[in-house]
C-alpha cells in the first residue's frame, strides 16, 4: 500500500493552507484497434471509482503487421466500438483522449521513430488526419499530442502548433525551443519507478511535486505474460491507494496543464539539463529526484 488516509475535507485544507499536494499523471499508451478492450475498460473503471482521470494515447491507424518495421503496410483504421468506448468515458471526464502519432510505424530501422527527421508537410499532414479521426470518434477535441517511442523534432511541434494542440508530453531528452507556445509535460518515471517518485516527492521541498507515470499494457502480467511485470490487482492498489490519499492530487495530462502553472518550453529545457547531470552518474548514484518534474506550482 502506498498511501492511507481520506480525501475530501483534508484535501481542502491541505490546498488551501499551502501543504504538500503531490500530483501524479498516469498516462496508458498504444490504445489502439487492436489493443485489448477488456483491460482498457477495468483501467477506466478503476479511475472511475477513484474520481479522478487518466489520458490514452490512441494510434488512430495502426500499421497492419510490425510497428519496427518501417516498410510499407497496411493501416487498421479506429474503429466505431473502440471509438465508442472513448467517446464515453470523455464525455464522462474519466479519460482524456490524446493523440499518439498516425500508425506507430518506424520510419527507421535504426532509430525508432515515427516523426523525428520527417519533413515538416508529411508530418501536418499525418497529425492532421489522425487528430481529424479522433475527434470524429471521440467526440471531443484533441489537443494533446504523445509521440510514438517519446521522439519528436523541430518540425513536429511547429505542426502541433499549426493544428491546434496545446500540449505534448514525450520525454525529457527531445526537442524544444523557448518561445513555442506549446505547453511540455514529459513522462518521468515508468510503474516499476513510482514507488521511488513517490518517496522522492514527500521528501521534496517543492509544495507540489509532480510525477507522470507512462505505462503500456503489455507491462500487465494478464495481458502479456513474456513482458508484463505488474498483475492487475497490484495496480488495482497502487492506484486506489493513491486515491484515499489526502496527499496525492491524480489527473490527466489535460488537467495537469490547467492546475501546474509553468509548463512552458523553459521549464522544459531546465528539466533538460538538470536531468542530463544526472545521466553519467550510475543509477544507484541518481537522486531520487531524478523521478520528479520540477516546476513551480
Amino acid at each position: 500500500m502506498f498511501f492511507m488516509g481520506s480525501r475530501s475535507v483534508a484535501d481542502k485544507s491541505r490546498r488551501s493552507t499551502g501543504e504538500k499536494l503531490i500530483n501524479i499523471v498516469f498516462r496508458l499508451d498504444d490504445y489502439s484497434a487492436l489493443s485489448s478492450m477488456d483491460m482498457e475498460l477495468r483501467i477506466i473503471d478503476l479511475f472511475r471509482k477513484n474520481s479522478t482521470s487518466i489520458t490514452f494515447g490512441v494510434i488512430p491507424y495502426l500499421c497492419a503487421r510490425n510497428v519496427y518495421d518501417p516498410s510499407p503496410q497496411e493501416a487498421i483504421e479506429l474503429g466505431a466500438v473502440k471509438g465508442e468506448v472513448l467517446r464515453s468515458a470523455s464525455a464522462e471526464g474519466v479519460l482524456e483522449v490524446a493523440l499518439h502519432g498516425y500508425s506507430h510505424q518506424t520510419i527507421s530501422a535504426k532509430c525508432h521513430t515515427e516523426f523525428s527527421g520527417l519533413d515538416y508537410h508529411s508530418q501536418v499532414e499525418r497529425i492532421a488526419k489522425g487528430k481529424e479521426l479522433l475527434e470524429r470518434v471521440a467526440g471531443a477535441p484533441i489537443t494533446t499530442f504523445v509521440p510514438p517511442w517519446n521522439r519528436h523534432d523541430a518540425n513536429t511541434l511547429r505542426a502541433l502548433e499549426e493544428l491546434g494542440f496545446s500540449v505534448i508530453s514525450a520525454s525529457l531528452s527531445q526537442e524544444a525551443a523557448a518561445g513555442y507556445g506549446l505547453k511540455f509535460l514529459p513522462e518521468t518515471c515508468d510503474l516499476l519507478r513510482l514507488r521511488r517518485a513517490l518517496s522522492a516527492a514527500q521528501k521534496s521541498p517543492a509544495t507540489h511535486p509532480l510525477i507522470v507515470v507512462a505505462f503500456h499494457l503489455f507491462e500487465i502480467l494478464e495481458v502479456d505474460s513474456g513482458r508484463g511485470r505488474i498483475t492487475f490487482g497490484e495496480f488495482s492498489e497502487l492506484v486506489n491507494g493513491l486515491g484515499r490519499s489526502a496527499d496525492v492530487r491524480m489527473m490527466s495530462v489535460r488537467k495537469a496543464t490547467t492546475v501546474i502553472p509553468d509548463l512552458s518550453a523553459e521549464c522544459f529545457l531546465q528539466n533538460r539539463r538538470m536531468r542530463s547531470r544526472w545521466r553519467g552518474l550510475p543509477r544507484s548514484w541518481q537522486p531520487a529526484g531524478h523521478n520528479l518534474y520540477h516546476c513551480s506550482g
